[in-house]
């Protein structure tokens, strides 16, 4: 289901870290237009290829859902990431190459939210899979 929202969202314009939180609130039943239009501030490393969207969204996320947790748990996300993708820039992850941003992005995102909602799931946080 969460590749073909996240297809969804990004044909309606949205970015990596839009997707991010439009995904966590949906999860958590909340609507917040303004913050999602806030997020597209973090889009493509914040506009600069640095600090990708998606984890730094991700991390935006865990404090929105959990603010006691989210210390420890963005250590454990930051440390899955770059295990995962190698680098948490966004220049690196995509090679310098714009081009490159259809084909690496929308499984970073989808297996960042995958990894969340199992995050979630070990630290018994009330969360609803978008």
């Amino acid at each position: 289901m969460e590749i073909s929202r996240i297809m969804e969202l990004k044909l309606q314009g949205y970015c990596c870290s839009q997707i991010i939180m439009q995904l966590g609130l949906e999860g958590m039943g909340r609507e917040n237009e303004d913050l999602i239009a806030a997020m597209a501030g973090l889009c493509d490393g914040m506009h600069r290829g640095g600090t990708c969207g998606t984890i730094s969204a991700a991390v935006c996320l865990l404090y929105l859902i959990d603010r006691e947790q989210a210390g420890f748990l963005c250590d454990e996300l930051f440390d899955w990431f770059e295990d995962s993708f190698g680098s948490t820039e966004c220049d690196e992850l995509i090679e310098s190459n714009p081009l490159k941003k259809a084909a690496v992005c929308g499984g970073l995102v989808e297996n960042t939210y995958l990894k969340l909602t199992e995050m979630f799931e070990d630290h018994n946080i009330p969360f609803q899979k978008a």
